[in-house]
């Protein structure tokens, strides 16, 4: 009696332990770090904000653990110490060309964002000849779209001396310091140095039109191991960016970018209206077209790092994460 009892309890606390584990969502019972690099906080991450502050990520079994790692992206995601990395594709397509086991996954600002500011004596582009220009390294997206910049006054870029940061905010205070006599600055430095009353020469997507500017770049042998992972990340991806071309979810979206990125309010209002209202600078869907590869195809032999006949689309981009997103 004794021990049929000791089995019925058993039976039931057996039972019951299934029914109270059997509801828990898969989600909640097992969650995917995924270590993201980036070259700083901002709105370029923004969609991976809203994921994770709406519960996305945390529905799809996935945690996103940001790391900044300035321009070093690239390289640490060779090298597996992150899983997925954010920066100009330049960086990702050069691993990738080289033989590192690095793809673009997802193709999120479409265009350029940049505008060239300098001191507020220097009042043309043609008066940047024979100044020291910051711009965000010697082969990155930045020195593709400032060279038509340059030629639009007649300049090549031997004309200027090029000083280097990854970082806009590094840039942009190097400038304002007075070290450097013009930089290329994105939001949320664009605005700032728009109020404080330094010239723009101009923003450079007139005369780079249509070359995206930053990726998301994987560790190709960590996202194949982590597929159903991977593929939440382009879902998300996807869903943040339609929820924030709603307008009546800008107070919502600027609320998670300035807690998220830990920067002014003000600031973030201005990159929603710029990124989102103004350029609408995310793509909808992080695809890679073949005719925006031809693109990105004639910015990297710009600065030397293919020739023609191009190397395949699929040598730099592996387009299956954002495929199976846009069918689910």
């Amino acid at each position: 009696m004794f021990h049929s009892l000791q089995r019925l309890q058993f039976t039931c606390l057996y039972l019951g332990l299934v029914a109270v584990f059997g509801t828990i969502p898969a989600a909640a019972q097992a969650q995917t770090k995924i270590i993201a690099g980036m070259v700083a906080h901002g709105p370029p991450q923004w969609p991976q904000y809203v994921a994770d502050e709406l519960g996305w990520n945390k529905e799809a079994g996935i945690e996103l653990d940001y790391v900044t790692v300035g321009g070093g992206g690239a390289q640490q995601l060779a090298g597996g110490s992150l899983n997925v990395a954010h920066s100009g594709y330049p960086d990702f397509a050069r691993a990738a060309l080289q033989g590192a086991a690095v793809r673009i996954i997802i193709n999120d600002i479409i265009a350029s964002p940049y505008g060239i500011f300098a001191k507020p004596e220097t009042k043309q582009i043609a008066d940047l000849k024979g100044k020291l220009v910051s711009i965000g390294g010697p082969n990155d997206i930045t020195l593709i779209y400032i060279k038509p910049f340059l030629a639009s006054a007649g300049l090549k870029p031997t004309d200027v001396d090029f000083v280097y940061a990854k970082a806009a905010g590094d840039r942009f205070a190097a400038l304002v310091a007075g070290a450097v006599g013009a930089t290329i600055l994105n939001p949320p430095t664009y605005h700032r140095a728009t109020n404080m009353g330094l010239t723009n020469l101009g923003d450079t997507a007139v005369f780079a039109p249509n070359i995206p500017f930053t990726v998301w770049g994987a560790n190709s042998t960590w996202a194949a191991k982590n597929r159903d992972a991977m593929n939440a990340f382009a879902r998300n991806y996807k869903r943040a960016v339609e929820w924030l071309y709603d307008p009546a979810h800008k107070a919502k979206a600027v609320d998670i970018l300035v807690r998220y990125a830990k920067q002014d309010p003000k600031d973030c209002a201005d990159a929603y209206d710029f990124y989102l209202t103004k350029l609408k600078l995310f793509g909808l869907d992080g695809d890679v077209s073949d005719a925006v590869y031809e693109k990105m195809a004639d910015g990297l032999a710009d600065i030397g790092i293919v020739k023609k006949p191009y190397p395949p689309k699929s040598a730099t981009f592996d387009g299956s994460f954002v495929k199976a997103a846009a069918s689910h």
